[in-house]
């Protein structure tokens, strides 16, 4: 059954345009499953049924997996069996009539106005990567990016005069978002200050850069999360500030469907969540108004 499989991640690779991470999350759950067809003797993908696929998700569940994990395994399995049926390699789905478990959803987290105040000041001007720290921040803040689209960014992404950054989200669509005064102030004081000593190859494309003059990977990003986290006593990721960010426009009158561009949203309906945020906080306020 390795070769369907080995299918289906070649045309996630080459006619859908998922990134290498995406493509790779896929291949991890999907070899799991493998070996748990491998275990049990099914061989082929006609073997494969309602009950089959019931009994992969109660093994999941034995196993006190996460519901979010559970779910992302599900999800690869139908991506991968909706590819099969549209390939003609099976004739069946038994996504049709199994009752898959669904995850709750949960509220994005994001932070106060006075907690991103806080944030800021985490940095120190004599920390060596000030400056590239503090143009991180406030673009994720600004923005909304997600830590993989902000570490491709290219110096040729910026445009200073429009207050612009053209962005190349997943799937490769690309789309143009705008930046804040101090984002921008902070994104140039970085070009000046700090890139410089760092780029040693004059043809570098990257925005921010690593001490090796190397383009900075999400991992490093994480890093100084993990830092501020530690710092701060809040368990802080970069995509906590995109959700900031998109519960302060929200808050701020944005409409919907400005809020689903800046984020690159595909769905509406992943954009909608934030509401719920909005509309959460606003009842908090009533709250201390009626006392």
């Amino acid at each position: 059954m390795e070769k369907p499989v080995e299918d289906f991640l070649n045309y996630l690779n080459l006619q859908r345009g998922y990134s290498f991470h995406t493509i790779d999350g896929y291949r991890r759950d999907l070899r799991q499953f493998l070996v748990y067809c491998a275990g049990h003797n099914y061989l082929q993908l006609e073997q494969l049924g309602e009950n089959e696929i019931g009994a992969y998700i109660c093994f999941l569940q034995r196993h006190r997996l996460a519901r979010r994990s559970i779910s992302r395994k599900i999800s690869a399995l139908k991506s991968c069996w909706t590819y099969l049926l549209r390939t003609g390699r099976i004739f069946q789905d038994p996504f049709q009539t199994l009752e898959v478990p669904k995850l709750n959803k949960t509220l994005p987290v994001f932070l106060e106005d006075a907690e991103i105040t806080k944030l800021f000041e985490m940095l120190k001007g004599e920390d060596p990567h000030f400056h590239r720290d503090t143009a991180i921040l406030r673009l994720l803040y600004s923005t909304g990016l997600r830590v993989s689209e902000l570490v491709q960014l290219n110096v040729s992404d910026i445009d200073a005069s429009k207050r612009e950054i053209r962005v190349i989200g997943k799937r490769e669509k690309e789309r143009i978002v705008i930046v804040g005064d101090q984002a921008q102030k902070a994104t140039e004081e970085y070009l000046v200050r700090e890139r410089s000593q760092y780029a040693k190859k004059a043809r570098e494309k990257a925005l921010f850069l690593s001490q090796r003059g190397q383009r900075l990977t999400s991992r490093s990003v994480q890093r100084l999360f993990e830092r501020l986290s530690r710092l701060t006593g809040k368990a802080l990721t970069p995509h906590v500030l995109r959700h900031s960010f998109a519960t302060t426009l929200l808050s701020n009158g944005a409409d919907l469907r400005v809020v689903q561009e800046l984020l690159g949203h595909a769905s509406l309906q992943t954009t909608q969540l934030y509401t719920h945020v909005t509309l959460r906080r606003l009842r908090e306020v009533i709250g201390h108004i009626e006392l």
